[in-house]
């Protein structure tokens, strides 16, 4: 599952209420175990509070992988950006689940990126700042 939330035409950080209206949505309707992707423009720290929502709202026996999937994306070539990465990063929990997951989303990834970055889930997350700021 790919989470893809509004992020607003301002700086302003995106509004946390879509992002949770998402997970419990998510939570609610799972019948098992997922690796969830969050690939919106959200603050740090945002897989964990998913993490948070999804352990207290989901079935018996459903287990989630929450990774984070930062995307470079610049004005003007977003669409070009979207389509064809010339890089992409997958943060997750440094678990043996957790890595499992990001090497499965990195297997898909590879067939047409040329370069996959994993990283812890945190890390990730600080790292598309500074990567945005230096294009």
């Amino acid at each position: 599952m790919v989470l893809l939330v509004l992020s607003p035409l301002t700086k302003l950080p995106p509004f946390f209420s879509y992002v949770e209206r998402a997970t419990r949505q998510i939570a609610s309707v799972a019948n098992s175990s997922k690796i969830v992707v969050e690939k919106s423009t959200v603050p740090c720290r945002t897989a964990e509070s998913m993490r948070t929502i999804l352990e207290a709202n989901s079935k018996p026996n459903c287990r989630f992988d929450i990774l984070s999937n930062p995307e470079f994306l610049a004005e003007g070539t977003a669409i070009t950006d979207l389509f064809n990465p010339d890089r992409v990063l997958i943060g997750s929990l440094q678990t043996p689940e957790g890595k499992a997951a990001c090497n499965a989303l990195a297997e898909v990834y590879a067939n047409w990126v040329p370069s996959v970055f994993l990283s812890p889930s945190l890390l990730s997350r600080i790292t598309k700042p500074i990567v945005s700021y230096q294009q």
